[in-house]
């Protein structure tokens, strides 16, 4: 992941450097891929011998050997005799694993908690085991791949295109704001600036994986105040989004919370002063729905089949009409499917955005007294309305999350086999 996130960030200014560190980072892969092949042979031989075997290593051993030196010395020499690849980005790719186990021995060594990182859920957050790791990759993905664009935007957009960037903003000033202020000439400011809705984002992220770190690395049977907060939360949508899913929450549930606190992160960060909510950018809400609903249609193609997927973009006709509305009924149908990524992304980006503007607003308006010496006017009315509406962005940042998680839900449940749905609805309907 952090090869990943370098590679991204090097590579619309440094291509060069930035295909460097990748190579670094693949021949990194082979080299643990293979060792992993030759210590495993080398330690069955040697538990044979110990045993009263022949204790043989077998050919498999010397293939995997030949073909370690092959791939990784092997590729190592050529980039570096051809020069075809820069030394230092090569080389910090290739040790980039070694840096992750060196810090994992640190934690363990400190007594940071062997499991804190490493353990499995608890029974509360746990479903289905390894469905948070595709779940998981979805979300990684999203945070790596829309950053591309907007990087490679970030780096075509003209300076005095930037510069003028801040002056009809719909939300107060921040800290990636005023740093651009300061030092409007530094790349590193320049760049946090115009990818700054990218910033926050990754930051809401880290923000909540360092709560849920704090509240869950030494779980409790008489859990404290955050961790017995968060496993109400998840408690909570497990029995909400469990409802509709019924027998297939556990398949689900992990990308739905994901959803969940995620969005919940970046709508409550944009409270705080200094900070603003990703979720007020239409690109990003959009890569959400996006993300949405690929996951919606993978499973259901993966549910229905491929001809039961088209039957239900057919409108599962049974008779002689249904039949005879097809060429009606399905462009309806993926006319709907295609409705429900804009639907999501423009009710999440409304909402979020007519907050912050609102705020601004009110904020705006402060100032204006101010500035006329109006202080009595300003002060009273207009910094209680803007903690009032900061109230009630609060309210919306949760129930916003709410509504995405829910209709992510919705769309999953109609893309279960349709003989389960009639099984599920009395459940649903009496949740």
């Amino acid at each position: 992941m952090i090869a990943a996130v370098l590679t991204a960030l090097i590579l619309p200014k440094h291509p060069h450097a930035g295909l460097s560190l990748a190579a670094g980072q693949l021949i990194a892969a082979l080299n643990f891929f293979f060792l992993e092949k030759l210590v495993k042979l080398f330690t069955h031989a040697t538990v044979e011998r110990s045993e009263g075997g022949s204790g043989s290593l077998p050919g498999r051993f010397y293939a995997y050997a030949g073909l370690k030196v092959t791939f990784v010395y092997g590729a190592v020499g050529v980039l570096t005799l051809t020069r075809w690849a820069e030394p230092f980005p090569l080389l910090a790719g290739f040790s980039l694993p070694l840096l992750a186990l060196f810090l994992k021995s640190l934690m363990l060594a400190f007594g940071s908690g062997p499991n804190s990182l490493v353990r499995r859920a608890t029974k509360t957050a746990a479903t289905s085991g390894n469905v948070a790791k595709p779940a998981a990759l979805l979300l990684l993905l999203a945070l790596l791949a829309v950053p591309g664009a907007a990087i490679a935007s970030g780096a075509a957009e003209a300076p005095e295109h930037a510069a003028a960037k801040g002056g009809g903003t719909e939300h107060l000033p921040n800290w990636v704001i005023l740093l651009n202020d300061y030092f409007p000439h530094n790349p590193v400011v320049h760049w946090l600036y115009a990818n700054e809705i990218l910033v926050f984002a990754w930051l809401s992220g880290l923000v909540f994986l360092g709560i849920t770190w704090i509240a869950m690395r030494r779980p409790k049977p008489v859990p404290g105040q955050l961790q017995n907060a968060l496993e109400w939360i998840v408690e909570s949508m497990d029995d909400v989004c469990g409802g509709l899913l019924g027998a297939h929450k556990e398949r689900y549930i992990v990308f739905i919370c994901a959803l969940f606190f995620y969005i919940l992160s970046m709508n409550l960060i944009g409270i705080v002063p200094g900070f603003m909510s990703a979720t007020s950018s239409l690109d990003l809400t959009l890569a959400l729905a996006l993300i949405t609903f690929v996951y919606v249609q993978f499973w259901g193609i993966r549910n229905l089949g491929i001809l039961g997927y088209l039957d239900h973009l057919a409108g599962s006709p049974r008779d002689v009409i249904g039949f005879a509305m097809l060429p009606v009924m399905v462009p309806v149908h993926i006319l709907g499917e295609l409705a429900k990524p804009v639907s999501l992304s423009c009710r999440l980006f409304g909402n979020i955005f007519g907050e912050d503007t609102l705020i601004v607003i009110f904020v705006g308006a402060t100032a204006l007294c101010l500035k006329a010496s109006l202080t009595a006017l300003a002060l009273p009315p207009m910094l209680g309305i803007s903690a009032l509406f900061m109230m009630l962005q609060t309210l919306t940042a949760i129930v916003q999350a709410l509504i995405f998680s829910l209709l992510a839900t919705v769309y999953l449940y109609m893309m279960l086999p349709h003989e389960e749905h009639a099984h599920g609805e009395p459940e649903a309907a009496h949740s």
